[in-house]
């Protein structure tokens, strides 16, 4: 794929691109803008600490960002955007500044090139580097009119929401939603009869085919029929199938195979030996099993290959409606793959919005509580620092959909003369 480039002529221009980058429009957030040379190979969002935090926190903090920001391989540069609701009027002068002093001073210190460090405020934007920067700030007109906007206009099929956006619930009719309740009554009831009979997993499996439905509902149409909906949403009850389904979204139909070629070994073993599924997990690990390793690190983003990004936002789609189609005692499921699915993409916040929705259904839901933890301590995939391949194996310094930002020599110019100034 040839790709977009796009070129940020003024800083104004450069921050119209970043919602584009980023995929959404950021709201109180530090987000790093990070560059190879002279284009960008990612962003990194961070919500962005409360004002007044004592030192040592905006330095913890800082440190840690710098750490993330060093993972992702051939970064040199760097530009530092923090999004504010406050104000060039009640800060008189720039906000968050004493954040962004200690943030800039960490990052040049981590080796990066601070091409700039900007700040978008509730009613102005500034260059926290640029001592000719007005009191009051640049109006934030520059940026909606910048000729960016326009030219993402004709792109993009849909305006870019914020973080919040996607994962807010989709609107469904109630006759939809009963349909759907008829239909997943059914399957479960025919599930519950084979549980704890393996001589009927392959009539069942015939039915319900785990993988088949999980290939198959990335090409069904949006929002799906009740009765796909249904088989998927009750396929997905089962924690095995549950992560089967999930990886194979991400990962394609090899993986699912794998996956559930080890349910079905698992399963037999259950039978045969009363065990529960943990213990013989917990064994296999101990005993360096290479089968559930690989399980184990997938599943912990420990491997640096890299997912399917379309396949994902595919399921995301997807899964977000049938979530909204589905009874709310049979949503924890579903919400807590959208959630893994939004981790996969290197979206933790809105992956933590889809874990608290699955919480508030069912606090002792056990994924919600494991993903909950892992979001909380902020381990991101490794695969998320790695460069993407092109489709000849080789590494490929553009984005994973084929854009890429490069700086303006306009824009370079206007760096040089602020970083003289400091």
């Amino acid at each position: 794929m040839h790709p977009t480039i796009v070129k940020a002529q003024k800083a104004q221009d450069f921050l119209a691109l970043v919602p584009q980058l980023l995929g959404f429009v950021a709201e109180t957030s530090a987000v790093l803008v990070a560059f190879r040379g002279n284009r960008t190979c990612g962003a990194l969002r961070f919500n962005l600490p409360d004002d007044g935090a004592p030192h040592r926190v905006y330095n913890r903090i800082a440190t840690t960002l710098a750490g993330m920001l060093c993972k992702i391989p051939g970064v040199d540069a760097v530009v530092p955007v923090i999004y504010t609701n406050d104000s060039f009027t009640d800060a008189a002068g720039i906000p968050r500044e004493r954040f962004a002093e200690i943030l800039n001073r960490r990052l040049e210190l981590s080796g990066f090139l601070l091409r700039d460090s900007l700040c978008v405020a509730a009613d102005a934007w500034g260059s926290y580097l640029d001592p000719q920067c007005p009191a009051v700030g640049h109006p934030l007109s520059d940026i909606a009119e910048s000729p960016v906007n326009a030219a993402y206009a004709a792109l993009k099929e849909h305006p870019l929401g914020t973080l919040q956006s996607g994962a807010e619930p989709i609107d469904v009719d109630l006759a939809s939603r009963e349909r759907l309740a008829r239909v997943y009554r059914r399957y479960h009831r025919l599930i519950a009869r084979a549980e704890n009979a393996p001589e009927r997993f392959p009539t069942l499996g015939f039915v319900l085919d785990p993988v088949a439905i999980a290939e198959a509902a990335l090409t069904w149409q949006n929002p799906p029929t009740e009765e796909n909906a249904a088989a998927l949403l009750v396929l997905v009850q089962s924690p095995p199938n549950r992560d089967q389904i999930m990886v194979q979204f991400a990962f394609g139909r090899d993986e699912g195979v794998r996956a559930h070629e080890i349910n079905w070994r698992y399963a037999l073993l259950q039978y045969e030996t009363g065990r529960s599924r943990d213990d013989l997990v917990t064994e296999e690990i101990n005993t360096g099993d290479p089968t559930a390793e690989h399980a184990g690190d997938i599943m912990l983003g420990l491997q640096r290959e890299r997912p399917d990004v379309d396949r994902i936002r595919t399921a995301i789609t997807l899964l977000r409606t049938v979530v909204a189609m589905a009874p709310r005692s049979a949503r924890p499921a579903p919400l807590c793959m959208l959630a893994w699915l939004s981790w996969a993409l290197g979206s933790g916040s809105v992956a933590g919005f889809f874990v608290d929705q699955a919480l508030a259904i069912d606090s002792q839901y056990s994924m919600a509580t494991l993903l909950n933890l892992l979001l909380t301590s902020g381990h991101l995939p490794e695969w998320a620092f790695a460069v993407p391949r092109n489709e000849d194996g080789e590494d490929n310094d553009h984005h994973e959909e084929g854009d890429g930002y490069e700086l303006d020599e306009d824009w370079g110019e206007d760096f040089d003369e602020r970083a003289a100034g400091r």
